[in-house]
């Protein structure tokens, strides 16, 4: 694991700062120049902005949905964590097509937001892209932390509900807000498709965007070696940023909840503020997530641009034209890049899970961590340099750069569950007279299913909508469906891109909601106020 972890990111960003190095680069001239410096600080400010906002909507999403009598809250449970399932790229694209001139809202109410195109309109559409993890991490903090019975306590001793939220609700979960904040900040960071979809038409530039003007005009030397410096800026700044909260929030996040322990529900609250607080979520995935999907899908169908979205200009022109072979062709190699992605991580994050509880293994397992949140325009240069020779504009480099981002993803599942997998159930199957293989393929997959398959699914559908790392490492041949629609936005055919991103999101949702049911038809849900079949450990 050493070895192939070693070969997939610690050689590559090595090769970053020997690149620095030996070309001899003024650092401090590259960053100081007026351009640079602009990208860096609105990269700075944007991240600390997305996770001012976020933190709120998501923790106060996972509190809400605690409760056992929100109406409808099975729905919101799973309509909540919908964005995960939308691209980043469509996510941003469906925002113009809803509230930029021209869009939806300026079609049919003659009103359009000028700054959607600009760092508002960037900022706004992470928030929304974020809210759901920091929602998730949130809501398994509560349901591996909380203790409900303490929160009645201090009711029934006379502390109002907000001092009992803030000071044992809250306080609990803190670990766990903590550890989605740094998440969202370091994501943020190294984001690409929105600040490039919304933010580059504007002329704002972040880090990311920078990074992608200057490799693709590759051939000046200077430009080169300021997206290189520029990448290992990002690697710094990562590294320094989760290290010291993955060694401080780590052990505590790790903690565990038996299975009967006492339920994590919060006890149940007026009913007029539970409507409240169910509209108050229909309203706001309406307007950040089914509004912008249906201009989205409207634009697709509509035969050109000016004329209103109604019937009677409907039409699937749009889909005949960018259904060809060679989208096709990028789609096949989409599905399989992501099908062999998935399936290598699964096994790869499963060793690193075991390999954890080992002498040493809890520095591979923080190794791995930080590949997760290490810039994709970092990795994809980082590796572009250390086996470009070779593999430039290939699948195969494609594929590596899928590897080393998301090992993470299989890596948490499976260990997640590992802690909850009760080692007397082995011993007594071994004692019993089963093998290894035997004990582990009787004992320990069952119960292991659930987080198997989901790791397999959250491997295979980010890598199915990746863009950041495959823009900047296809070559002829070699573009996902993801780089097409990215290459015909930048293009402005503005009908073709939205039926490409049409099909790309309905490409990541089907299989994501079949999936999602199987998983919780697999595993009933035992925590109260987690999405389906979530698990209790934090």
């Amino acid at each position: 694991m050493g070895v192939l972890l070693a070969a997939l990111v610690v050689f590559p960003v090595l090769r970053l700062g020997a690149v620095v190095w030996t070309e001899g680069a003024d650092v401090a001239g590259i960053l100081g120049s007026p351009g640079v410096l602009t990208a860096v600080r609105n990269t700075v400010v944007l991240a600390a902005a997305v996770t001012v906002a976020a933190l709120p909507i998501g923790v106060g999403t996972a509190l809400v949905l605690r409760r056992p009598d929100l109406p409808g809250r099975a729905f919101w449970q799973i309509a909540v964590l919908l964005p995960v399932l939308v691209p980043d790229f469509v996510l941003g694209y469906s925002w113009t097509q809803a509230y930029a001139r021209a869009g939806f809202t300026d079609a049919v109410l003659g009103l359009h937001w000028a700054g959607l195109l600009g760092p508002a309109g960037v900022w706004l559409v992470l928030v929304v892209n974020a809210a759901p993890l920091v929602y998730l991490v949130v809501a398994v903090g509560l349901a591996a932390r909380a203790e409900p019975d303490l929160e009645r306590a201090a009711r029934a001793s006379g502390a109002g509900s907000a001092t009992a939220l803030l000071t044992v609700t809250l306080r609990l979960a803190l670990p766990a807000v903590a550890a989605a904040g740094v998440l969202v900040f370091v994501l943020t960071l190294g984001t690409f498709a929105i600040p490039q979809v919304l933010g580059a038409p504007a002329g704002f530039d972040t880090v990311t965007t920078r990074i992608y003007a200057d490799l693709s005009l590759g051939g000046d030397p200077a430009l080169f070696l300021e997206a290189v410096t520029l990448a290992l800026l990002l690697v710094l700044v990562a590294a320094a940023c989760v290290a010291p909260a993955d060694a401080l929030l780590g052990p505590r996040l790790r903690s565990t909840r038996p299975a009967d322990a006492q339920g994590t529900a919060a006890a149940p609250g007026r009913r007029d503020v539970r409507r409240a607080q169910a509209l108050g979520l229909a309203g706001y995935l309406a307007l950040t997530l089914a509004l912008p999907l249906a201009a989205l899908l409207l634009s697709s169908v509509t035969r050109a641009l000016g004329v209103p979205p109604t019937p009677g200009n409907w039409g699937l022109d749009h889909f005949r034209s960018v259904l060809t072979p060679r989208t096709g062709e990028a789609l096949g190699r989409s599905v399989g890049l992501a099908v062999v992605t998935a399936t290598l991580l699964v096994v790869l994050g499963g060793l690193v899970a075991v390999l954890e509880r080992r002498r040493g293994g809890r520095t591979t397992a923080t190794l791995v961590t930080l590949t997760l949140v290490l810039p994709g325009t970092t990795l994809a240069v980082a590796l572009l340099i250390a086996y470009g020779r070779w593999l430039s504009g290939t699948l195969i480099l494609i594929l590596l750069a899928y590897l080393a981002k998301l090992w993470a993803f299989a890596h948490r599942s499976i260990a997640g569950a590992l802690d909850r997998l009760p080692p007397d159930e082995l011993r007594a199957a071994r004692a019993g007279g089963a093998g290894p293989i035997t004990a582990v393929r009787t004992v320990a997959l069952r119960p292991l299913a659930p987080a198997l398959l989901g790791a397999w699914l959250v491997c295979f559908l980010t890598a199915l909508h990746e863009v950041t790392m495959s823009s900047l490492l296809y070559g002829a041949g070699s573009e996902t469906l993801a780089v097409v629609v990215l290459n015909s936005q930048e293009l402005g055919r503005i009908g073709p891109t939205a039926a490409l991103s049409v099909v790309l999101f309905l490409l990541v949702a089907v299989p994501a909601l079949i999936l999602w049911w199987v998983i919780g038809r697999l595993a009933p849900r035992r925590a109260a106020g987690l999405p389906g079949g979530a698990t209790r450990a934090a």
